[in-house]
């Protein structure tokens, strides 16, 4: 039997499999097109972790059928779009607040010490 890749197309996929094992698919790919996704660019890093968490990581990562390495690129790159449009904290603002946090907890302090 002789089909088109658009029949292929519309077939369910156990379908669409059997026919590939039970039909020379030569024709077809005579014809295709090649289609070359550019993919980013990787590097390879190092990343030091206490060994309970390299423990969790790799067995979450087992439950999930995946190797640890994945799950952990997942994770950053998760937090990385999270984050992308957020901007910087102000570091000066944060550290004013967090000094004035500590100045008010020293005074609580020394007014319930005088009392």
């Amino acid at each position: 039997m002789t089909r088109k890749r658009e029949d292929l197309a519309g077939l369910p996929a156990a379908e669409a499999a059997q026919f590939a094992l039970d039909n020379d698919l030569g024709a077809l790919f005579d014809k295709a097109d090649v289609v070359r996704e550019r993919r980013p660019a990787k590097m390879v890093t190092t990343l030091r972790l206490d060994l309970d968490i390299q423990a969790e990581l790799e067995a979450a990562a087992h439950a999930r059928g995946i190797g640890s390495s994945t799950l952990m690129r997942q994770i950053i790159e998760e937090w990385v779009a999270a984050h992308r449009d957020v901007p910087a904290p102000d570091q000066l603002g944060e550290l004013v607040r967090h000094l004035d946090a500590a100045r008010q907890a020293a005074a609580s302090l020394t007014h319930d010490a005088a009392a």
